[in-house]
């Protein structure tokens, strides 16, 4: 069973329990968990029916998507901008309830293409296409889909043909499906990556930008030349292995005949290197009959004799690098030894390798891990940032953090990439530097401070959300919840409370972290409020501050009573400041009444309520010294009782009256001070 509520919304009442198959999004469109439709699952995205309730004739399905890879919802309101019919419309996405996981899940909604995919499995073979129908369906139609993302700032990164459909049944025109369902490129077999990210862990890609998707549609053009993938049945470390001795249009290619026509836009499209890979001005000269000489792929040198890494030889500085990652201990046994510099030295022969190696050892002599890091930068400019099980492009450092957000080792890995100087040593060694490289660095360069402040909202959760925009909170309360953006936190808190267990806290390090990232408002003095007081009654009244900056900025017309009421119970301490029975009591009354209205402002009207504790702190002064007074007055008379003998002379008949009259003071000085407690 699974609650029925919108995404981005927050109800005025509880939720309801639904076991109905059908799921709603936006109001606009309805889902049929009961009714799969195998044929367009965009793994692991999973594809369901689904129909668009105002225009019921609109052909679409909907994509849930896998809550631990985050959609890409951030380019969905472009994408929506581009109408072209070589592109499956992204029409939009959500977070809904769904039934068959029994959890909240992303979904995004596509309009279905005219006809089937080309192929159902890349590790099958189907129907190769005439160069002629390549060119028509295919080239011509991408490339201007293509240079209509590119000019948005958007990169489809799922260019391949297991991702391509027929618009009809006429298998005339081709159509490019999904590009939002994943992370960008982590889902491409390695074929279909660049040699630099597809040597990088699958969630360290990165977005690649245009190079990537160049390179990725010009393995596509090669796939429907021949009917299958390159290098089809090989493991993705003979893949790379290939492509590192034979450079990736030499491994591809191999012995198929391939026309001079589509040899000059393959080879400029799969040139591993990206200074030298075709543009779409490249591609666009070529479609107009311009003929290019795409330079010939310099292959890397080769050493007059091998070197031997993890029981391998072999015979270019790349291939010892990569080899070198693989096996990190000996790594560091060939580069301490000296093993590797006689290598560099005596068969590769190449000075300036043998210059960048030499500094890096010589910037990290104190750490043997970063001299290793170091190094393999040095061999390998074009490869991933290297540090023992981290392997990330650039641009992939921030989503290989995100994905493993959670897993200690790889925030501990990542810190210590930043605290090395690794991404700045890498900028070093780069021949050439696009636009992107160095917003990326500039964005690595100022998380650098963040990470080191341990605050509430800073640190290394703090740096998990500046450097990710798409991943979800990552809070354990929100498990079985998917909140995406700033939007989603109320309401996801408000389902919270409508369980069995309420939130012992409802603002941790990665919610605080989360709000401090997305929220334009300042939330700092509150986080360090939090911070200090703990779970005492400032700590609490500091969340509920933060909470209630959030539903007057973001929802000030919705309600939540389930959040409301849960920190009513949090808040109730927050009476003991009352020194008046009478008067607290009247509190907890107010609290109450004020939690079913669902506005946090009203919980922390009664709370903050500086008023009603000045006058419970003048009440009760004024008390004290009313007690004060009596009971000095009451010692007075105790200390006359002690000399009888004297009171019996003096006062004689009086002492009866003294004694009655003593009696009534006490009583009204006590019941007087303690009606306060």
């Amino acid at each position: 069973m699974a609650l029925k509520v919108s995404g981005g919304g927050g109800g005025g009442a509880e939720p309801t329990i639904s076991t109905a198959r059908v799921v709603e999004v936006r109001d606009r469109y309805d889902i049929d968990s009961a009714k799969p439709l195998p044929e367009y699952d965009s793994q692991p995205a999973v594809a369901y029916s689904a129909v668009h309730k105002r225009d019921g004739k609109r052909s679409i399905y909907a994509l849930i998507c896998d809550p631990k890879l985050p959609p890409r919802h951030d380019i969905v309101a472009n994408l929506r901008r581009i109408d072209n019919r070589a592109l499956v419309r992204t029409l939009d996405w959500d977070v809904v309830d769904w039934p068959p996981e029994g959890r909240r899940c992303p979904v995004v909604i596509m309009e279905r293409p005219g006809g089937p995919r080309v192929t159902e499995n890349l590790d099958k073979s189907f129907a190769p296409l005439p160069e002629d129908a390549i060119a028509r369906a295919f080239i011509e139609p991408m490339a201007q889909v293509m240079g209509e993302m590119h000019n948005l700032g958007i990169f489809h990164r799922m260019i391949r043909p297991d991702n391509l459909f027929w618009s009809g049944a006429d298998r005339r025109d081709l159509q490019l499906g999904d590009c939002v369902s994943s992370p960008a490129g982590m889902t491409n077999p390695v074929v279909f990556e660049p040699l630099d990210s597809a040597m990088a862990t699958a969630a360290g890609r990165g977005e690649g930008g245009a190079p990537a998707d160049l390179f990725g549609f010009g393995v596509t053009v090669l796939a429907l030349l021949t009917g299958h993938c390159p290098l089809q049945g090989k493991t993705d470390e003979e893949v790379i292995q290939l492509r590192l001795q034979q450079g990736t249009y030499g491994a591809y290619v191999q012995h198929h005949r391939v026309s001079l026509t589509l040899m000059e836009p393959l080879r400029g499209l799969l040139n591993d290197d990206p200074a030298e890979r075709w543009t779409l001005d490249d591609l666009s000269l070529w479609l107009n009959g311009r003929r290019l000489s795409p330079k010939q792929q310099a292959m890397p040198s080769k050493g007059s004799r091998s070197l031997g890494v993890g029981g391998t030889e072999y015979w270019t500085a790349r291939e010892i690098a990569y080899a070198m990652h693989n096996n990190w201990d000996q790594a560091a046994i060939l580069v301490t030894s000296g093993t590797l510099d006689t290598w560099l030295r005596r068969s590769l022969s190449e000075d300036d390798m043998v210059e960048a190696v030499n500094l890096a050892k010589a910037g990290a002599s104190d750490n043997q891990d970063k001299l290793i890091a170091r190094v393999l930068i040095a061999m390998d400019p074009h490869a991933p940032i290297r540090l023992k099980a981290f392997s990330a492009t650039l641009e992939g450092c921030s989503t290989l953090l995100g994905m493993f957000a959670n897993d200690r080792d790889a925030r501990t890995l990542f810190a210590s990439v930043l605290s090395m100087g690794l991404v700045a040593f890498w900028v070093e060694q780069q021949r050439a530097l696009e636009p992107n490289t160095m917003r990326q660095v500039t964005r690595m360069e100022r998380v650098k401070n963040v990470i080191m402040q341990t605050g509430l909202g800073f640190g290394i959760e703090r740096v998990i959300y500046e450097l990710n925009n798409n991943l979800p909170c990552q809070s354990e309360q929100f498990e079985r919840d998917y909140v995406a953006t700033i939007e989603h936190v109320l309401p996801a808190l408000d389902r919270l409370c409508y369980g069995d267990n309420l939130p012992q806290k409802f603002i941790d390090r990665h919610l605080a972290a989360f709000i401090g990232t997305h929220f334009k408002r300042a939330v700092g003095s509150e986080l360090r409020d939090i911070e200090r007081a703990g779970d005492d009654i400032e700590g609490r009244i500091a969340q509920a501050r933060i909470l209630n900056m959030l539903q007057e900025g973001l929802h000030r017309n919705v309600t939540f009573p389930g959040l409301t009421n849960a920190l009513a119970v949090s808040l109730d301490p927050a009476t003991k400041r009352f020194y008046s029975r009478e008067r607290r009591n009247k509190i907890r009354t107010r609290i109450r009444k004020a939690a079913k209205s669902g506005k946090i402002k009203d919980l922390l009207d009664i709370v903050e309520d500086s008023a009603e504790l000045s006058q419970d702190n003048q009440s009760f002064e004024r008390a004290v010294r009313e007690y004060r007074g009596m009971t000095y007055e009451l010692i007075g008379v105790m200390s006359d009782i002690h000399n009888k003998k004297r009171l019996s002379e003096e006062y004689g008949g009086q002492l009866a009256y003294a004694a009655a009259l003593l009696g009534c003071v006490a009583a009204v000085a006590l019941s007087g001070f303690f009606r306060f407690f």
